[in-house]
């Protein structure tokens, strides 16, 4: 039994309002401030800081060292805002920072909503951006403050700008140089290189796009990125020249040889496939088994299913972080899999339907159990086990916070109860459990994990052991300890490249997971401290 009618237009239960609704809520809830967690945030914040009390834009220093992990372009977007209205104060530059990174995320709903609404299927902008919201990997790059969100920004723009360039050609030219900029922030080349690829197979696998439009698109953008791009080199090869000798060797490699095992690799890939592009991946498969060769007919999907393929092929051979490298397959799942939810069976639909409402509804219940037991105190031994993992947190009663997780809930309710649904409404429950659950936790449970997460109590315990006015050593360069201290202290940390012992500095701020890299005949331990949640374990040292 099919869910929709093939002689009529599916009639759609999630109304505009309830998109917009539903969208704003998961949106805002990357905007809840709290203190930098890793692994990029200590950095991210760090190196803004760094820009606008150095005024060192083009190459950004951390503790007085160059940070060139990632290209400038990215810290560039938070210093300009920062710098426009004059923010200086810590707290109030994480805060904007984040308030950056959510209307990033807003852009690429608003994208993607665009590009979904002009592929081949009934009203589906609606469904792309619900899918969106739902894929655990766009989560989990959202609700942390990532480079990652704006090469995906990036990627967004560039398959907005092919999807333009016949009746654009001059716009989408410029949406493409945006696109490339945004891509060529990651710490290698390999996604760039996969854009200028895409650009290069698909006028020699399909005769659409040999076309004066679609030449004039990529000459513009790919003209003007060139420009930016040496102009950028050019001047950090002037500024530094060694430095950007090592930038070059890093942004260049494209394979770690280092352990690499192609069977490994793969089964790696896979295994982070199946859970990071969750419900995308089940909804692909109907799609390519519905439409089967017709997909090519669709253009814009002809780009996303080869950009899938290429990312694919990248993340196999690298042999490096597979998450780091796969992210971006994201979009051209979500694309794909929002064509054929109209003729997906009912059956299916409640299989799928019940078991989003059964795992997040569990996952709810335990999130309000949580909360009530800090509010009674009982469980103790449920309340004295999560607080051994926080930091110096009271828990404390807030109606704003109860308010907010009680309207979340009937939201929700309201979401999941209607009758007789289909395939979008499948996919619009699923979108609402997902947002029901973080925000739930943001609002119920920040304040205790950010007390579990954050680094500002361990910094602040160490200051009295330091003597601020002599230099301070650390045991590596672009450590965490680096931009944490740097952030939260102002204390610039000397990286020791080759031993802590040929330091010219008297006293060292030192992370391990292993004590013996101390040597203790040379320095003595006056204080140490970690995380409750982490092995590594952060030393203030001094030379005897």
């Amino acid at each position: 039994m099919l869910t929709y009618n093939p002689i009529k237009k599916p009639k759609r239960k999630d109304r505009p309002w309830l998109l917009f609704v539903m969208s704003l809520i998961w949106v805002l809830g990357t905007a809840f401030f709290h203190s930098p967690w890793e692994p990029y945030e200590t950095f991210v914040f760090a190196v803004v800081k760094g820009i606008i009390q150095n005024h060192s834009w083009l190459v950004p220093y951390v503790s007085n060292l160059p940070y060139l992990e990632i290209q400038p372009f990215y810290f560039w977007i938070y210093s300009a805002f920062l710098k426009l209205f004059n923010i200086n104060n810590i707290y109030s530059i994480a805060n904007s920072i984040r308030l950056i990174n959510t209307l990033i995320i807003f852009a690429i709903v608003i994208i993607s909503a665009r590009i979904g609404s002009n592929l081949s299927a009934f009203k589906n902008g609606r469904t792309v951006v619900l899918i969106l919201i739902s894929s655990i990997g766009f989560i989990n790059n959202a609700y942390q403050l990532s480079p990652d969100i704006l090469t995906l920004l990036g990627f967004c723009l560039y398959i907005y700008a092919l999807q333009l360039h016949r009746n654009l050609p001059g716009i989408s030219g410029w949406l493409l140089f945006l696109g490339l900029l945004f891509i060529s922030i990651n710490f290698t080349c390999e996604f760039i290189l996969i854009a200028l690829l895409l650009l290069i197979i698909l006028p020699m696998v399909d005769k659409y796009w040999q076309t004066k439009s679609y030449f004039l698109t990529i000459i513009i953008g790919i003209a003007m990125f060139g420009v930016i791009f040496f102009l950028y080199c050019y001047q950090l090869h002037a500024v530094n020249a060694d430095f950007y000798t090592q930038w070059q060797n890093r942004y260049g490699t494209l394979h770690n040889p280092d352990g690499y095992s192609f069977s490994r690799q793969l089964f790696n890939v896979l295994a982070i496939l199946s859970w990071y592009t969750v419900p995308g991946w089940l909804l692909v498969i109907w799609s390519i088994y519905k439409r089967r060769m017709r997909l090519f007919k669709d253009k814009i999907i002809e780009v996303n299913i080869i950009l899938a393929i290429l990312i694919f092929i990248f993340a196999l051979l690298g042999g490096r972080s597979i998450e780091g490298v796969i992210f971006p397959i994201l979009l051209p799942i979500v694309f794909i899999a929002s064509l054929e939810i109209d003729t997906m069976r009912i059956s299916i639909v409640s299989l799928l339907n019940w078991f989003s409402i059964c795992i997040f509804g569990v996952i709810g219940i335990a999130i309000w159990l949580v909360y009530i037991a800090f509010n009674l105190g009982q469980p103790k031994q449920l309340v004295n086990y999560i607080l051994q993992f926080t930091q110096d947190y009271q828990y404390t009663f807030n109606i704003w916070q109860l308010s907010l997780a009680i309207l979340i809930t009937f939201i929700w309710l309201f979401m999941i109860t209607r009758r007789h649904i289909r395939g979008r409404e499948l996919v619009t429950n699923w979108a609402s459990s997902t947002t029901y659950v973080l925000i739930l936790f943001l609002s119920l449970c920040l304040p205790c994990f950010d007390a579990i997460l954050s680094f500002k109590p361990l910094v602040f315990k160490s200051l009295p052991y330091l003597d601020r006015k002599a230099c301070i050593v650390t045991n590596s360069e672009y450590s965490s300890q680096a931009a944490l201290w740097y952030y939260y202290a102002d204390l610039n940390l000397v990286p020791s490249f080759v031993n802590l012992n040929f330091s010219v500095c008297n006293q060292a701020v030192v992370a391990t997971y292993d004590e013996s890299i101390i040597d203790k005949s040379q320095w003595n331990i006056v204080w140490q401290g970690k995380r409750p949640i982490d092995k590594k374990v952060y030393y203030v040292i001094k030379h005897k």
